[in-house]
């Protein structure tokens, strides 16, 4: 039996894990995926934000900081919501490091929704880590600590996963 929620195994009903729903081995694919490695993330991550610093720095130049980096931000989703959505699953970081984003359950192409998700905690960290506002400092910092802990997560959760992969029930694959 397999979790519905974290893919731990389980002999029980239930997911000794995280109590979840088990379901069935027979009603997954029998291909079992392999994971991508923590230093495939890292470097998929890497490219694609030197892929991304470029068009977000010339959108704040032409815009200004804020009509900029908003414009930046949405230019940042559309790029990572329609590759990862994709029958490859893979931005060009991901390409780069032979990896490839799955829906946890099934191994199939992630929806838009997951893919939204997935960009949308990242995004939120990446705002929330930047500001500079003296009320908004403490929160930033605490940011700060939820995205370091997002980053390391893969080393020790048993399927490689982000904090952001598991709310959005995806992984991440070698292509």
């Amino acid at each position: 039996m397999f979790c519905a929620n974290c893919g731990s195994t389980s002999d029980d009903n239930v997911c000794r894990v995280c109590g979840s729903p088990a379901l069935d081995a027979g009603s997954l694919d029998t291909v079992s995926p392999i994971l991508a490695g923590w230093w495939s993330r890292v470097w998929a991550t890497f490219i694609d934000s030197i892929l991304l610093v470029m068009p977000t720095l010339v959108l704040v130049l032409l815009l200004g900081n804020i009509l900029g980096e908003i414009t930046a931000i949405g230019a940042q989703a559309v790029y990572m919501v329609i590759l990862q959505t994709q029958p490859d699953g893979q931005t060009l970081g991901n390409r780069a490091a032979q990896t490839r984003v799955r829906d946890a359950l099934t191994g199939q192409v992630i929806s838009r929704g997951q893919a939204v998700v997935r960009w949308a905690i990242i995004a939120i960290y990446s705002v929330l880590a930047t500001t500079s506002s003296t009320s908004l400092g403490t929160i930033a910092g605490a940011v700060s600590v939820i995205a370091l802990a997002d980053c390391l997560y893969p080393l020790f959760n048993p399927r490689k996963q982000t904090i952001h992969d598991r709310v959005a029930r995806t992984i991440v694959v070698r292509a």
